[in-house]
C-alpha cells in the first residue's frame, strides 16, 4: 500500500522535497550532513534563484547536467560532493539566499566583486567546513553576523569594501582558525573588539576606511602570528601601546590618518621583521626614538603629518640599510640634514622633509648617491644650489620650493639626465637659465616661479622635448618668447606671466598641439596674434592681459572649441569679439579696456556654463543682447564704459546668480526695472552714468545681500524709497546727480555698514536726519552737497568717527556748527560753504581752509579773513549800504548847513562887537574851522573804513579763495566769489 501512495506522488511533490531537504539538513543536522549530488543542484539552484545574472554565466545550471559541470563549482574528486563555489566578478546582483546554508560540505565560497545587495546570511554560520568566505566588494548591507562566529575551521574572511554598518561582532574572537580578517572600506563603527586577541593563528587584520573610534587593544599581542596589521583611515585614538613591540612576526603595521596621540613607543625598534612602518596623519608628539634604527629589515618609514619635534639626525639611512623611502614631510622637526645621513651603503631612494623648520643647506644631501627623489619644500633652508648637485646621478625629482635658497642656478644641473621634475619656486634664485639645462631630454616639469631671475629664456630650452609644464611667473626675464617654442611638442601649461617679456607672440607656438593652457599675461608682448594659435584644439585657458598687443583677433581662434577662460584684457584688439565665441564651454571671458567694436554677438550666449562677462571699457554699441538671459549660471557682468543703448532686457532676470551687475558709463534708457530685486544673490548694481528716468524701484529693497548701490548721474526723480534701509549688508550707496526730491530717509540708520554715502547734486529737502550719526561704519564720505536741506548739522555726525570727508556744502542749513565735530579726527577735507551758518567756527576746525566756510555770512573766527572775526560789524548787503550811505549824507549835509548857519549868526554877533579888537584872529577862527572839518572828514572815513565792502585788497584776496577748486566735488567752489559781488 505504501508503495501505492508512492506512486500516487506527483513529480512536484518530489522537486519540493528535494528542496527542502538540504534546507532541513543544513539548519537542523548540519554537523552530521553532506551534501550528496542528489541534494547539492537543488540547493544551488534555490541559490542561483537569488540572483540577477545580466550575462547568463549560470545559464548552464540545469538539473539535466552534472552538477560539478556547473560553471563556479568545485567538486571533491570523484566524489561529486560540492566542496567549492567560485562566482567572483560575474557581474550578478541580487541577494545571498539563506538556502546556501544547504552546502554543508562546502569549504570556500567566493561571491566577490558583483554587485550583491541585502545582508549577509547568518545561516553561514552553520557551515562548519568553510574555510573561505569572500564576500568583498559588493553592496551588501546591514551587520556582520555574530553567528560567523561559529565557524570553527574558518581560516580567510574577506567581507570588506561593502556598506556593513554596526561594530565588529567579538564573536570573531572564537574563530580560531583565522589567518586573514579583511573588513576595510565599510561602514563600521565601535572599537576593536578585545577578543580578536584570541586568535593566535591570525596574520593579517585589515580594518581601513571606516570610523572604528577607541585604542588599539593590548590584547593584539596575543595574535603572536601577526605580520600585517592596518586600520588606516579611522578615528582611532589614544597612544600607541608599548605591548606592540611584542608582535615579533609584524612585517606592515599602518595606523595612518587616525588621532593617535603621545609618542611613538621606542619598542617598536623591537619588530626586527618590519618592513613598512606607516604612522602619518594622527597627532604624535615628542622626538623620533633612536630605536628605529634597529628596524634592519625596514623599507619605508612615514612619519609625516604629525607633531613630531626634535632634530631628523636620529635617523640613520646607514644603519637601516634596507631603507628606500623616508618620509617625515609636515612635522615640526627643527635642525639642519645631518652630514651622517647616507654616510656607508645606504640603498635610500626616496627623501621626504617637506613642510618642517629646517635651516641650513643641502650639501649634507650629496653623499647620498642612490637618491631618485628629493623634497625638502616648505622648509627654511638657505645658501646655494651646490654645484655638485650633479653627485646625485639617478636623481629623478627635485623639489626644493618655498625655501630660501639664493644665488644662481647652477650649470650643472644640466648633467642629471634623469630628472623629469624640477622645482625651485618661491625662493630668492638669481642670474639666468643656464643653457645647459637643454640636456635635460627627460624633464616634464620646469618651476621656477616667484624667483628674481633675470636675462632671457635661452632658446636650448626648447631642446628639453618632454616638457609638460613650464611656469616662470613672477621673475624679471626679458627678451622673447623663444622663436622655436614649437618644439615642446608635450607642452601642456606655459606659464610667462608677470615678467618683462617683449616682442610678438611666436606664431610655432601653435605647433604645441597639447596646449591646455597659454598664460603671457603682465608683459610687454606687442604685435597681432598669429594665425596659428587656432591649431591648439586643447587650448583650454588663454590669459594674456596687461600687454601691447594689437590688431584684430585671428578668425582662427574660432576653431578653439575647448576654451573656458579667455582674459585678453588691458590690450589695443581691435574688431568684433565673434572669434572668440566659437567654443560653447566658456566661463571666463574677460575683454575689458581694448577698443574692441562692434555688437555683443548672440552667440555668447551659446556658452551656457557661463560665469563671468566682462567687456568694459571698449567700443562696444547697440543693445544689451537680451540672449544673455539663457546664462543663468551667469555671476558677473560688466559692460561698463561702452557705447550701448535701449533698455535693460527684461531676460536678464533669469540670472538669478548675478552678484555683479555694472552697466555704468553707457547711454541706456527707460526705468530701473523692479525685477532687479528679485536677484538675491547680486552683491554689487551700478547703473550710474546713464539716461534712466522714473523713480527708484522700491523692490531694490529685498537685494539682501548688496553690497554697492550706485545710480548716480542719471534722470532719476522721486523720492529715495525707505526700504534701501532694508539693505544692512550695504557699503556704498550713491544717488549722485539725478533729479531726487523729497526727504533723506532715517530708515537709512539700518544700512550700518555703509562706508560711503553720496546724496550730492539733487532737490532734496528737510533737515539731515540725526539718525546718520549711527552709521559707524561710515568713512569715505558723506557727501549731501548741492540739496535743499535745511535745518541745523546735527550734533550726532560727530560720532562718524571713522569718518574721511564730510560735504555738507550748497544747501540751506543754518545755526552754528556743532561742536561734536570735533570728535571727527580721522576728518582730512571739510566743506560747509555756501550755507546760512552762523557763529564762531569750533577751535579745532580752523585748520582746515577757509573755503570750507566760505558763503556763509554770519559765520565767524579762524580760517575766515579777520574782517571776519567774530564781534566785528556785520557786513551788509549792497542795497542796505546804500540806504545807510544817503542817510548819513542827507544828515550830514544838514547838520553842516546848520551849523554854518550858527556861526554865520555867531560871527555877525561877536563881529559887531569885537570888530575893533580883532585884528588877526580872523585867519586864526577860519584855519579852526578848518581844522575841525577836517577832523569830521577823518572821521567819516573812519567809519568807512569799518563799514564799506572790502577794499580791493581783500577783494583780490576773496576772489583768488573763489576760485579754488573744491576737493570735494571737483568743481570750482563759485558761490563764494557770487556772495562777494553781489555785496
Amino acid at each position: 500500500m505504501a508503495l501505492a501512495m508512492a506512486g500516487k506522488l506527483s513529480s512536484s511533490s518530489i522537486v519540493l522535497a528535494l528542496l527542502l531537504l538540504p534546507l532541513f539538513c543544513g539548519i537542523l543536522l548540519a554537523p552530521s550532513c553532506v551534501a550528496t549530488p542528489d541534494t547539492a543542484p537543488a540547493t544551488l539552484l534555490q541559490v542561483k534563484s537569488g540572483f540577477d545574472d545580466p550575462d547568463g554565466v549560470l545559464s548552464g545550471w540545469s538539473p539535466e547536467a552534472d552538477v560539478c559541470s556547473w560553471h563556479g563549482v568545485t567538486c571533491l574528486t570523484g566524489d561529486g560532493i560540492v566542496i567549492g563555489l567560485n562566482l567572483s566578478g560575474y557581474g550578478l546582483s541580487g541577494t545571498i539566499s539563506p538556502a546556501i546554508a544547504g552546502l554543508v560540505s562546502v569549504e570556500s565560497i567566493d561571491l566577490s566583486s558583483n554587485s550583491l545587495a541585502g545582508e549577509i546570511p547568518s545561516e553561514l554560520g552553520t557551515l562548519q567546513r568553510l574555510r573561505t568566505l569572500l564576500l568583498h566588494s559588493n553592496l551588501l548591507t546591514g551587520a556582520i553576523p555574530p553567528e560567523l562566529g561559529g565557524l570553527k575551521n574558518l581560516k580567510v574572511l574577506r567581507i570588506g569594501n561593502n556598506q556593513l554598518h554596526g561594530e565588529i561582532p567579538p564573536e570573531l574572537g572564537n574563530c580560531s582558525e583565522l589567518e586573514t580578517i579583511g573588513l576595510a572600506y565599510c561602514q563600521l563603527s565601535g572599537a576593536i573588539p578585545l577578543q580578536i586577541g584570541n586568535l593566535k593563528q591570525l596574520q593579517q587584520l585589515t580594518l581601513d576606511n571606516n570610523t572604528l573610534t577607541g585604542s588599539l587593544p593590548d590584547q593584539l599581542a596575543g595574535c603572536a602570528n601577526l605580520r600585517a596589521l592596518s586600520v588606516v583611515d579611522n578615528k582611532m585614538e589614544g597612544i600607541i601601546p608599548s605591548s606592540i613591540g611584542s608582535l615579533s612576526s609584524l612585517q606592515s603595521l599602518n595606523l595612518a590618518n587616525n588621532r593617535f596621540s603621545g609618542e611613538i613607543p621606542p619598542e617598536i625598534g623591537k619588530l626586527s621583521s618590519l618592513a613598512y612602518l606607516n604612522l602619518l596623519g594622527n597627532r604624535l608628539t615628542g622626538g623620533i626614538p633612536e630605536e628605529l634604527n634597529q628596524l634592519s629589515q625596514l623599507q619605508v618609514l612615514d612619519l609625516s603629518k604629525n607633531n613630531l619635534s626634535g632634530e631628523i639626525s636620529v635617523i640613520s639611512a646607514s644603519q637601516l640599510k634596507n631603507l628606500k623611502y623616508l618620509v617625515l614631510s609636515e612635522n615640526l622637526l627643527e635642525g639642519t640634514i645631518p652630514e651622517g645621513l647616507c654616510n656607508g651603503n645606504s640603498s635610500l631612494e626616496n627623501l621626504f622633509l617637506a613642510g618642517n623648520n629646517l635651516g641650513g643647506g643641502i650639501d649634507a644631501l650629496l653623499s647620498c648617491t642612490s637618491l631618485l627623489s628629493i623634497d625638502v619644500s616648505n622648509n627654511s633652508l638657505t645658501g646655494e644650489i651646490p654645484p655638485a648637485i650633479d653627485r646625485l646621478s639617478e636623481l629623478v625629482n627635485l623639489a626644493l620650493h618655498n625655501n630660501s635658497f639664493t644665488g644662481v642656478l647652477p650649470s650643472q644641473i644640466g648633467n642629471l639626465s634623469n630628472l623629469e621634475v624640477l622645482s625651485l619656486y618661491h625662493n630668492g634664485l638669481t642670474g639666468g637659465i643656464p643653457p645647459e639645462i637643454g640636456r635635460l631630454q627627460r624633464l616634464k616639469l620646469l618651476f621656477l616661479y616667484e624667483n628674481e631671475m633675470t636675462g632671457v629664456i635661452p632658446d636650448e630650452i626648447t631642446n628639453c622635448t618632454s616638457l609638460e609644464e613650464v611656469d616662470f611667473f613672477g621673475n624679471h626675464f626679458h627678451g622673447q618668447i623663444p622663436a622655436r617654442i614649437g618644439n615642446l611638442k608635450n607642452l601642456a601649461v606655459l606659464q610667462l606671466r608677470q615678467n618683462d617679456l617683449s616682442g610678438p607672440i611666436p606664431a610655432s607656438l601653435g605647433e604645441c598641439r597639447k596646449l591646455q593652457a597659454l598664460a603671457l599675461a603682465d608683459n610687454r608682448l606687442s604685435g597681432e596674434l598669429p594665425e596659428s594659435l587656432g591649431r591648439l584644439a586643447e587650448l583650454s585657458v588663454v590669459t594674456l592681459y596687461n600687454n601691447s598687443l594689437e590688431g584684430p583677433l585671428p578668425t582662427s581662434l574660432f576653431e578653439l572649441k575647448n576654451l573656458t577662460v579667455i582674459n585678453v584684457s588691458h590690450n589695443r584688439f581691435t574688431g568684433g569679439v565673434v572669434p572668440l565665441l566659437g567654443s560653447r564651454s566658456l566661463a571666463v571671458l574677460t575683454l575689458t579696456n581694448n577698443c574692441f567694436s562692434g555688437i555683443i554677438p548672440s552667440a555668447v550666449a551659446r556658452s551656457t556654463d557661463m560665469v563671468r562677462l566682462q567687456l568694459a571699457g571698449n567700443r562696444l554699441t547697440g543693445a544689451i543682447p537680451p540672449e544673455l538671459g539663457d546664462l543663468t549660471g551667469l555671476k558677473i557682468i560688466d559692460v561698463s564704459n561702452n557705447n550701448f543703448s535701449g533698455d535693460i532686457p527684461p531676460e536678464l532676470s533669469n540670472c538669478s546668480r548675478l552678484t555683479h551687475l555694472n552697466l555704468e558709463g553707457n547711454s541706456l534708457t527707460g526705468a530701473v526695472p523692479s525685477w532687479l530685486g528679485r536677484l538675491r544673490s547680486l552683491g554689487e548694481l551700478d547703473l550710474s552714468s546713464n539716461a534712466f528716468t522714473g523713480s527708484i524701484p522700491v523692490e531694490l529693497g529685498d537685494c539682501s545681500g548688496l553690497l554697492k548701490l550706485s545710480l548716480s548721474d542719471n534722470h532719476l526723480s522721486g523720492s529715495i524709497p525707505p526700504e534701501i534701509g532694508r539693505l544692512t549688508s550695504l557699503n556704498v550707496l550713491n544717488l549722485h546727480k539725478n533729479g531726487l526730491t523729497g526727504v533723506i530717509p532715517p530708515e537709512l540708520r539700518r544700512c550700518n555698514k555703509l562706508y560711503e554715502l553720496r546724496l550730492s547734486e539733487n532737490s532734496l529737502e528737510g533737515p539731515i536726519p540725526s539718525e546718520l550719526g549711527q552709521l559707524p561704519e561710515l568713512q569715505v564720505i558723506l557727501d549731501l552737497s548741492r540739496n535743499k536741506l535745511s535745518g541745523e548739522i546735527p550734533a550726532s555726525l560727530g560720532n562718524l568717527v571713522k569718518l574721511e570727508r564730510l560735504n555738507l556744502s550748497s544747501n540751506r542749513l543754518h545755526g552754528q556748527i556743532p561742536s561734536s565735530l570735533l570728535q571727527l579726527t580721522s576728518l582730512h577735507l571739510l566743506n560747509l560753504s555756501d550755507n546760512l551758518l552762523s557763529g564762531a567756527i569750533p577751535g579745532a576746525l580752523s585748520s582746515f581752509p577757509s573755503t570750507s566756510f566760505a558763503g556763509n555770512d554770519e559765520l565767524c573766527g579762524a580760517p575766515l579773513p579777520p574782517s571776519s572775526s567774530c564781534g566785528a560789524p556785520r557786513r551788509l548787503p549792497g542795497a542796505e549800504v546804500s540806504i545807510i550811505v544817503a542817510s548819513i549824507a542827507f544828515i550830514s549835509a544838514t547838520v553842516c548847513v546848520a551849523l554854518l548857519y550858527i556861526m554865520l549868526r555867531m560871527w555877525s554877533n561877536w563881529r559887531a562887537i569885537s570888530v575893533s579888537s580883532s585884528d588877526g584872529e580872523e585867519s586864526t577862527a577860519s584855519t579852526a574851522a578848518q581844522g575841525k572839518a577836517a577832523k569830521w572828514g577823518a572821521g567819516d572815513g573812519k567809519y568807512w573804513k569799518v563799514g564799506s565792502v572790502a577794499s580791493p585788497a581783500e577783494e583780490k584776496k576773496y576772489s583768488s579763495a573763489s576760485s579754488v577748486t573744491s576737493e570735494l566735488h571737483g568743481k570750482p567752489a563759485e558761490a563764494a566769489g557770487a556772495v562777494n559781488s553781489k555785496s
